[in-house]
């Protein structure tokens, strides 16, 4: 096995590894949500709010990213879930969510 070689293995398996834990951030995240109604949004790392899991009754929907630097001008970007796929840019996490949640489906009172 060459250099190269080497080199793909270790890369490939820090893959793994980051999927791995992302995917038990998950699961965490979604156990702190359990038993909710409604929409909800949960920061995915904990000391960071970029990346927010999106739940709506528990279910989770996807996530939502913030894009470029925080502040007046930022954008949220909303992300279904297993598809990598953006549905829209937003100028906030919970406007983001929103279309998530109706991406998905799910109706959202907006008077609550």
């Amino acid at each position: 096995m060459g250099d190269d070689d080497v080199l793909e293995v270790i890369d490939q398996a820090e893959r793994v590894v980051w999927a791995a834990s992302w995917r038990l951030q998950e699961e965490i995240v979604l156990g702190q949500l359990a038993g909710g109604r409604g929409l909800a949004l949960a920061r995915l790392e904990p000391r960071s709010d970029a990346i927010q899991l999106v739940a709506y009754d528990g279910e989770h929907l996807g996530h939502v990213r913030r894009e470029g630097a925080r502040g007046p001008d930022e954008r949220w970007v909303a992300v279904l879930k297993a598809q990598a796929r953006q549905v829209a840019s937003f100028g906030s996490a919970a406007a983001a969510a929103a279309a998530l949640a109706l991406a998905c489906g799910k109706m959202i009172d907006e008077t609550s």
